[in-house]
């Protein structure tokens, strides 16, 4: 899970062994809500509009720009790179998984992921 690490501290003494349970139960439930679940590569889909990403994953952990010109590139936007029109816009943004990178493509500032790649961890291209 995407949480910072916490770390809470009641004193035996100050509280009724009813109270701590009570607490403990509260603290856990509040953690659960807060923290979201690590995306995997199949959450991310062709399709998806720009602000439903953001409200389930947050924020991108890294954004990029490109245009294309020339006919090759190397990395895991290589198998989407042909579709792309040349000279048009593509913007990335990159979501770190458990096993790797994802990336979204969106295309001369489309609304809605155009293509996906993914990089597995320790790739190099």
């Amino acid at each position: 899970m995407i949480c910072d690490n916490v770390l809470i501290h009641i004193t035996a003494s100050s509280l009724s062994y009813k109270q701590r349970l009570i607490t403990m139960m509260l603290i856990a439930t509040l953690m659960l809500l807060a923290c979201k679940p690590e995306p995997r590569p199949s959450d991310f889909r062709i399709g998806m509009a720009r602000q439903t990403i953001i409200t389930s994953f947050g924020e991108p952990d890294q954004r990029q720009s490109l245009v294309k010109s020339g006919s090759g590139i190397f990395g895991p936007i290589e198998t989407f790179w042909s579709s792309v029109p040349e000279g048009a816009t593509i913007e990335i943004w990159s979501y770190q998984v458990s096993d790797g990178m994802v990336e979204l493509y969106f295309v001369n500032g489309s609304a809605e992921v155009q293509g996906t790649g993914f990089a597995p961890t320790g790739a190099v291209y």
